[in-house]
């Protein structure tokens, strides 16, 4: 004969039932709003190393907010190196938090493309890394466009210079530094003193400026960069080298200049930028060569190349001043364009710091200038 029940035990069992369909029942709603579709979205993608689907590696999930940013997932790579998250959608967002993946290879962190929901999302969502390769003298990248702003230094002698090169790595590896060399290098005038990274692609401690060369020792993806330098030159004459192929060259003079000859370059129009008036030589596909400037009588265009040269020069478009108008017109972009910018930047520190690739001072100087412009 089965055993029967203590007295009070079904009582009991079906108290406790009911206490836990009420805690079910309670938590329900939440449950059924949080899988509600609207409010998540898949991330699916692909991981490719240079042309070919990865194999292996973990793909992280990034999430960024004005209150929070660093990883929130993370998968393994599949056949074919697929992946896929399922993203969360914070309640009340609106649209202010980015999500974007990230993959590190070869000791390289490798960021996909911000997304704030389903509507940002292709087809496919590619998360592309490349091999890396160290610098040899033999690897030597193009410069693409480079723009020269020169300015008085004062009642003396001497000129400011911002120079911004925008370099080429058309190659399907990542350009890494090496014990053969730097990952790029470039002359600069002879006599300039005062170097300084300036607002580009390069972190400050990026570069360095010794014999008259500076030196860039972070490696370089596949694409185009953008490095700032600004120095000065204490004498009003100078010569400014040109290594390997220049595609187009822009040597821009603030007025009031004074009157200047410049040797190995068209004059151009003046150029109307930020409000001021500069003095426009520029030239294309440029051998290496030295340009001259030297204060003397008014120049001529003729005086500065030949005419074929000059009529090459006058085909010159806006192109050759892209990267200057990228570099000093930043702030012509939108306010939530620019605060997007500021999240990816604030999650790629983060992640830079976490793997050890920061100093302290470094990363607390570089987080607080970004929270500071994204609270601004």
């Amino acid at each position: 004969m089965p055993a029967r029940p203590a007295p009070g035990s079904c009582q009991l069992r079906v108290g406790c039932l009911v206490l836990l369909a009420a805690t079910v029942a309670a938590a329900l709603p939440a449950r059924i709003a949080a899988q509600d579709p609207r409010n998540r979205f898949m991330l699916a993608g692909e991981v490719r190393i240079g042309e070919e689907p990865a194999d292996t590696g973990t793909v992280l999930l990034h999430r960024v907010s004005p209150v929070f940013s660093g990883s929130v997932d993370s998968v393994a790579v599949t056949d074919g190196g697929r992946f896929e998250f399922v993203v969360e959608l914070a309640e009340q967002s609106e649209g202010q938090d980015v999500y974007f993946a990230s993959i590190r290879y070869q000791n390289m962190l490798y960021f996909g493309a911000p997304v704030t929901g389903p509507a940002d999302m292709g087809e496919t969502y590619v998360l592309q890394a490349y091999p890396s390769v160290g610098a040899t003298p033999a690897l030597s990248l193009p410069v693409g466009v480079r723009n020269v702003f020169v300015e008085k230094a004062g009642p003396g002698p001497g000129w400011l210079v911002t120079d911004i090169f925008e370099v080429e790595n058309d190659m399907e590896v990542t350009l890494i530094a090496s014990e053969e060399g730097a990952t790029w290098s470039h002359a600069l005038p002879a006599g300039a003193f005062g170097f300084r990274v300036g607002d580009s692609d390069l972190p400050p401690e990026g570069a360095s400026f010794s014999g008259g060369r500076v030196s860039v020792s972070t490696p370089v993806p596949p694409g185009e960069l953008g490095y700032a330098f600004h120095y000065r030159i204490p004498e009003d004459r100078f010569t400014l080298p040109m290594e390997g192929t220049t595609r187009s060259m822009e040597l821009l003079f603030r007025e009031p200049a004074g009157d200047l000859t410049v040797t190995g370059l068209a004059s151009m129009g003046p150029l109307e930028l930020e409000g001021a008036t500069f003095r426009r030589f520029a030239g294309r596909e440029m051998a290496p060569a030295v340009v001259v400037v030297e204060p003397t009588a008014p120049i001529t265009p003729f005086r500065s190349m030949p005419l074929l040269a000059v009529m090459l020069g006058l085909a010159l478009t806006a192109a050759g001043s892209i990267l200057a108008f990228r570099a000093r017109l930043a702030g012509a972009r939108t306010s939530s364009g620019r605060r997007r910018e500021l999240l990816i930047a604030i999650a790629r520190l983060d992640e830079a710091w976490n793997a050890g690739e920061l100093a302290v001072e470094e990363y607390d100087r570089q987080r607080h200038r970004l929270l500071d412009e994204l609270q601004g």
